[in-house]
C-alpha cells in the first residue's frame, strides 16, 4: 500500500502534536512544511526563520509559501492549521490541486463557504477531513458504544465542561480580533465540547446561551460562554467553556447521567464509577485521528466526525451568540 505523504501548513504549537500523531502511523507520514508569512519585514523575517528552525528539528522539507506546497506533486494532502481567515481559500487550493485534506477546526465559520467547500470536493473527488481530535481519544469511542448499547439508559442530563487559561500570545494575538476570530472562547476551545456532545448525544432542538468577558478583557469577544441544549426525548445538557481560570481540575470533563448509570470522561472513562477505558488523553487524540485521516483516505474508511457536524457545530456556536445577544431561545 502507498504510504500517504503529508504537507503540514503553520508552525503553531498544533503543528508539533499533528507530526508526533503521524509519527507513529505506518500508513503516512508528514513530509514538508510551510508558514504563510505577513506582516512588515521584521515580522515576516521572524516568521521564516521558525520555519526553518522546526524544519531542521523535525527532518522536513521548507516550502517558501503555500502555494510551492499545495502544486508539488510529490504531496498527496495537506494538514490545513493556519490562522481561521486562511483556512477557505487554502481550502480551494487544495481542492483544486488534488490534495486531500485535514482541516484544524473551525474549518470554516461561514456556512455559504462550508457549502462551496462540500460541492468543490465532491465533483473533484476530494476528502475533507476536519481536525475533530477528541473524538478519536478511545474514552469517547467506548462511551459512544455504552450509549448506542443502552446501557445508561434513558439519558437525563449531560455536561461538557472545559475551564483553562491560555498563553499571552494567544490572548493578544489573533484569537483577540473578531474579525479573525469570529468569536471567542465558545467557537474556538469549545469546538471541541459541542462536536462530542453531537457525536454522544446527537443534534439538539432548543438552545439558550450566555457568555461574558471577564479577565480578558483586551479581547473583543468572550472569554467565558455557557449553553444549555434541550434535545428532543426532553434530556438536557450544558457546553461551559472558559479562558477565565486554571481551577478547573475538578470539575473539567464529561458527565452523562442516565437512569441507569452515569458516564464520565475525565482522566479516563468511568461507567458507574468503574475505570473501563484509560485512553482520554491529548497526545493519543492526535494519534488516533492520524489514523482515521490515513483510513479515509487510503481505504475509504469514514471519519467519527465529517462535514456534517462542521455545520451543526456551527449552527450551535451561532445559535448560541444570537440567544446571548438576544436574551432568547434559540430553535434549531
Amino acid at each position: 500500500m502507498k504510504k500517504l505523504r503529508i504537507g503540514l501548513v503553520g508552525i503553531g504549537f498544533i503543528a508539533d502534536w499533528h507530526y508526533h500523531g503521524f509519527k507513529q502511523n505506518p500508513d503516512a507520514e508528514i513530509t514538508g512544511l510551510c508558514h504563510v508569512l505577513h506582516g512588515d519585514e521584521p515580522h515576516r523575517a521572524a516568521g521564516k526563520a521558525l520555519l526553518m528552525k522546526k524544519c531542521a528539528e523535525l527532518n522536513l522539507k521548507a516550502y517558501d509559501n503555500y502555494e510551492s506546497l499545495v502544486t508539488d506533486p510529490e504531496i498527496d494532502a495537506l494538514i490545513i492549521g493556519s490562522i481561521n481567515p486562511l483556512h477557505f481559500g487554502q481550502i480551494i487550493a487544495g481542492i483544486n490541486n488534488g490534495k486531500h485534506l485535514m482541516v484544524e477546526k473551525p474549518v470554516v465559520t461561514d456556512f455559504e463557504q462550508l457549502a462551496e467547500i462540500q460541492k468543490l470536493s465532491t465533483e473533484k473527488g476530494i476528502k475533507i477531513f476536519p481536525a475533530h481530535n477528541f473524538v478519536y481519544r478511545e474514552a469517547v469511542r467506548k462511551a459512544k458504544e455504552i450509549i448506542e448499547a443502552g446501557k445508561p439508559g434513558q439519558i437525563i442530563h449531560s455536561s461538557f465542561t472545559s475551564s483553562h487559561t491560555i498563553s499571552g500570545s494567544h490572548a493578544t494575538g489573533w484569537r483577540a480580533r473578531k474579525v479573525s476570530g469570529t468569536g471567542g472562547t465558545l467557537i474556538d476551545s469549545g469546538h471541541h465540547l459541542i462536536y462530542q456532545a453531537l457525536y454522544l448525544l446527537g443534534k439538539p432542538m432548543k438552545l439558550h446561551g450566555f457568555k461574558s468577558k471577564m479577565v480578558l478583557k483586551n479581547m473583543d469577544c468572550e472569554d467565558t460562554a455557557q449553553v444549555s441544549l434541550l434535545y428532543p426525548d426532553g434530556s438536557m445538557a450544558t457546553i461551559l467553556q472558559s479562558w477565565s481560570s486554571g481551577h478547573a481540575e475538578m470539575i473539567n470533563g464529561i458527565r452523562i447521567i442516565g437512569t441507569e448509570g452515569s458516564l464520565v470522561i475525565t482522566d479516563a472513562l468511568y461507567f458507574n464509577n468503574e475505570k473501563i477505558e484509560p485512553g482520554a488523553d491529548y497526545p493519543g487524540s492526535f494519534i488516533g485521528q492520524a489514523k482515521a485521516f490515513s483510513d479515509y483516505i487510503l481505504k475509504d474508511v469514514p471519519p467519527l466526525s465529517g462535514l456534517y457536524d462542521v455545520k451543526d457545530t456551527l449552527k450551535i456556536i451561532f445559535g448560541a451568540y444570537k440567544s446571548a445577544e438576544t436574551d432568547s431561545v434559540i430553535k434549531l
